[in-house]
């Protein structure tokens, strides 16, 4: 079962008002999964850090350090976008962030879930 998230903006959120808008990654991603970035919506959420699949897969050794320590150091990051599917959260844009939440043993990351593309 995955855990629930918390919902701290139900949206819908357009892509172009998404602190994450123009990201070239993030875009990527979307074309990848068959989006149009300008035509997708979203809520924002806070969801746990082990209901996100890739997760399972981690370390992720190529990644890294950079991140890891800037949210040691306290910088803020935009959240991670996420779309659910049967096992849980796949990642759509954010593997840096989400692979310093996990080193630093965080539990939860906000994250923009895709609703409408």
């Amino acid at each position: 079962m995955i855990p629930p998230e918390t919902v701290l903006d139900p949206g819908p959120i357009p892509y172009a008002q998404m602190v994450l808008h123009g990201d070239p990654d993030l875009e990527h991603g979307l074309r990848e999964d068959g989006f149009e970035p300008e035509e997708t919506t979203y809520r924002l959420i806070e969801i746990p850090l082990v209901a996100i699949i890739d997760t399972a897969s981690m370390p992720w050794p190529h990644v890294g350090t950079a991140y890891v320590e800037a949210v040691r150091a306290g910088q803020k990051f935009p959240p991670i976008v996420v779309r659910r599917n049967a096992r849980g959260w796949g990642l759509i844009d954010g593997c840096n962030r989400t692979h310093a939440y996990w080193t630093l043993e965080k539990t939860t990351i906000r994250a923009y879930e895709l609703l409408t593309g």
